[in-house]
């Protein structure tokens, strides 16, 4: 249904620049994946030709809604432009989150390494100067003896609860880095006290990347 939308928006009239959102998604042959059964199904879309932004997003109500999937185009110098898509999608644990980024020229696209696009970035980035390792590491032995492996370290933990996360902007060159987190241990595995469990849900950081339009490459702010 979502590919129809794109469809049928390029069918009718709503192209009014050269490769405008719509059109980049169409060239990279834009996939929203079968429906996982747990996954959230969209309830609305937003699209935003002048400011390059399509999203669609799933509301459960007044303000709160979760954004599924997001796409943003950037203007490069050499008049090219680069095609950012961030997809959530249900693992069938917890709901992950991915970034892809195309070129695209005149009548075609090419995918581009995340490595090639993206700083360098570690879960460790995110709760640095916070609580949250501290309070792992008290966990961390229940969970090596049967969940994790008995050589785990922080480090793993860390990234059975965490995956970065991007945000891109409707508006501006900036994206936001941060953490979507998982509660599968707490839900499944070992208990973890409640006020843990704030912190550790509500506690690492957020990172502002820019994008470079000469060198086609998103830096830290």
């Amino acid at each position: 249904m979502k590919s129809l939308i794109l469809l049928t928006f390029l069918s009718t009239g709503y192209l009014v620049c050269s490769q405008n959102i719509l059109e980049s998604l169409y060239l990279k042959e834009y996939n929203t994946s079968k429906y996982t059964e747990g996954e959230l199904m969209s309830t609305d879309t937003i699209l935003d030709l002048s400011n390059g932004y399509y999203e669609e997003f799933h509301s459960s109500g007044g303000d709160k809604k979760t954004i599924l999937r997001q796409a943003c185009l950037f203007q490069n110098e050499d008049d090219t432009k680069t095609l950012a898509v961030s997809i959530t999608y249900w693992d069938f644990s917890c709901f992950m989150n991915t970034s892809s980024f195309y070129e695209i020229s005149k009548d075609s696209s090419t995918a581009i390494q995340n490595i090639d696009i993206l700083p360098s970035l570690d879960i460790l980035d995110f709760v640095a100067g916070t609580n949250i390792v501290s309070i792992l590491k008290k966990y961390l032995p229940e969970l090596k003896k049967g969940y994790l492996d008995s050589n785990a370290t922080i480090t793993e933990l860390l990234n059975e609860i965490y995956n970065i996360r991007y945000t891109m902007p409707r508006e501006g060159t900036t994206i936001t880095a941060t953490l979507a987190i998982c509660d599968y241990i707490p839900t499944n595995e070992i208990g973890i006290d409640a006020e843990d469990w704030a912190i550790i849900e509500n506690d690492f950081l957020s990172l502002e990347l820019i994008y470079d339009r000469k060198q086609k490459r998103f830096r830290k702010d």
